[in-house]
C-alpha cells in the first residue's frame, strides 16, 4: 500500500513538472514584447514606409545657357531672395510677366530653402506660388519638360502644374481669391501660359 502511495506521488511530480517546461516554451509569450518597449519604436514598425527621396542630377549648363537668354524686361532685374544664403539648389524659375511689372505692390522675394525654393505672387483672380525642388520620388524616365508633359491638377478652390526641367521638379500653386465661384479660378491653358513665361532667374 505505501508502494502504490510512493508512485502515484512520483507520477505526479513528472507531470506536474512537464507542464511548466512545455509552459516556459510557449512561442507566443516568447514573442510578446516587452512590456517597458518604446512607443515610438512601435508605431515606427506600424507605419509604412514612403517612396525613398533622392537628389536630382542639375543640367546647370543647359539652366546657364537660358540665364543668358532671358527675356529683354527683365534683363535689368534684380532679384532678391530670402531664406538660406547663396545661390538656390536648382535654376530659379520666375514669371517674367510679373517680375517685370512695375507696381506699388512688389512680390515677395523668393525664399531659397534646403532642397529649391518658392516665390509667392498675389494676382487679381488667384495667388500663384511657384516651387522648384531638387527631390524625386519617382524611378521612372526623366521628363523633357514639354508641354505634354506637364501635369494639371485642380481642387476646392486651387490648381497645380507640375513639371520637370533641367533635371529640377517644378510645380506651380494656384490658389483661387474667390473660394465660392462656381468655376475654377484658372484653366488649364491659363496655367500653361503662365508656365512658359517662367524665365530663369538665379542658377549656379
Amino acid at each position: 500500500m505505501r508502494t502504490l502511495i510512493l508512485t502515484t506521488a512520483i507520477l505526479a511530480g513528472l507531470g506536474l513538472a512537464a507542464c511548466t517546461d512545455k509552459g516556459a516554451a510557449d512561442p507566443t509569450q516568447a514573442a510578446a514584447p516587452p512590456a517597458g518597449a518604446p512607443a515610438d519604436q512601435q508605431a515606427t514598425a506600424q507605419t509604412p514606409a514612403g517612396p525613398p527621396s533622392v537628389n536630382s542630377t542639375i543640367n546647370w549648363d543647359a539652366a546657364r545657357a537660358d540665364l543668358a537668354k532671358r527675356p529683354a524686361s527683365v534683363q535689368g532685374v534684380t532679384i532678391q531672395s530670402a531664406g538660406n544664403s547663396g545661390p538656390p539648389p536648382v535654376p530659379m524659375l520666375l514669371p517674367s510677366g510679373v517680375v517685370s511689372a512695375q507696381s506699388a505692390d512688389r512680390p515677395t522675394p523668393p525664399v531659397v530653402t534646403d532642397d529649391g525654393y518658392f516665390a509667392t505672387y498675389h494676382l487679381a483672380k488667384y495667388d500663384a506660388i511657384v516651387n522648384g525642388s531638387n527631390k524625386a520620388y519617382t524611378s521612372g524616365q526623366p521628363a523633357t519638360g514639354a508641354k505634354d508633359e506637364m501635369k494639371f491638377q485642380t481642387g476646392e478652390a486651387s490648381a497645380s502644374l507640375s513639371f520637370q526641367k533641367y533635371g529640377a521638379s517644378y510645380t506651380i500653386d494656384f490658389e483661387c481669391r474667390q473660394v465660392d465661384g462656381g468655376d475654377s479660378c484658372i484653366t488649364e491653358k491659363e496655367a500653361r501660359d503662365f508656365a512658359d513665361s517662367l524665365f530663369v532667374a538665379q542658377t549656379q
